[in-house]
């Protein structure tokens, strides 16, 4: 599987999603979220993402929540 970084914390990249507030999972620093007009659709049929904390560094990924549209954030390994 290829990984594409289908999004950046700070760098608007649709005109189509309100923006969401998010905290990085290692150092809580702030990230500010946009859905992708075209979203990257993982294996298992979720919305996907790649991105990294401008805070601490850390390579993040997460997936969109079916249920409830929220990002669920987990740092990379």
């Amino acid at each position: 599987m290829s990984r594409k970084l289908a999004m950046t914390p700070t760098i608007k990249t649709s005109n189509l999603s309100k923006p969401e507030k998010v905290v990085c999972p290692k150092c809580d620093g702030p990230l500010i979220f946009y859905r992708s007009e075209k979203p990257h659709i993982d294996e298992c049929g979720f919305e996907s993402y790649s991105l990294k904390c401008r805070t601490c560094g850390s390579s993040l990924v997460g997936i969109i929540d079916p249920f409830d549209d929220s990002l669920l954030l987990t740092i990379s390994s």
